[in-house]
């Protein structure tokens, strides 16, 4: 058992170097924003991407869509629909605001990679950061491919696996996105996570 750990790790790490290698020779020069889409492992997915990054010697940073959400009114858990969930979850404005403008603007602009603590009902003081003049960020998180977000990433992985997310809402609202956006169709990478030790490149036709 240990042996076969082993090689999975060996494997997943020869995918996200690959995977780091092309997105650095596509993007290295300057700033660029990656987009991992998916509501299942996008945030383990991400951190390893920018572990991978960091290991080819290029500045990379992470953040997750799930700390640019809008406050909860009391009791909206109890009553939320997937409607609910898909159209007023996320505050894009803020998103963008402090943190892909900021960044896409470079020097010494400061940006800001979590606004909202749901665990806390609370936003969180601001943190202003800085990064080099050749910088990626990774943003991880579900409909990211989503009519409000477009041309806010140089390079998209859809994560395509048959897990299905815990929460009921949130699931009716991938099939929402999936209907509406086909992320899938727009992606610039498809990656299978239904092994997530063990990514796998799909590559289509729409890719």
């Amino acid at each position: 058992m240990a042996t076969d750990l082993s090689q999975d790790r060996a494997d997943s790490r020869r995918f996200f170097d690959a995977q780091a290698a092309e997105i650095v020779h596509n993007y290295g020069r300057g700033r660029a924003v990656v987009a991992v889409d998916g509501a299942v492992h996008a945030s383990e997915f991400g951190h390893d991407l920018v572990t991978a990054l960091d290991r080819a010697g290029h500045a990379s940073i992470f953040a997750s869509i799930d700390d640019f959400v809008h406050p909860k009114a009391p009791g909206e858990n109890a009553r939320q629909t997937s409607s609910d969930y898909y159209d007023r979850r996320y505050d894009y404005a803020t998103f963008r605001r402090v943190l892909i403008d900021p960044f896409r603007l470079g020097g010494s602009a400061g940006f800001v990679v979590a606004a909202f603590d749901e665990s806390a009902s609370r936003a969180i003081e601001p943190v202003w950061r800085t990064a080099p003049a050749d910088a990626i960020l990774v943003v991880a998180g579900p409909f990211l491919a989503r009519g409000e977000l477009r041309g806010t990433f140089n390079y998209t992985i859809f994560l395509e696996t048959p897990v299905r997310p815990r929460s009921a809402v949130l699931d009716e609202a991938l099939d929402r996105y999936t209907a509406e956006a086909g992320p899938r169709f727009s992606a610039t990478a498809i990656v299978d996570t239904t092994d997530p030790e063990r990514p796998r490149r799909v590559f289509a036709d729409s890719c």
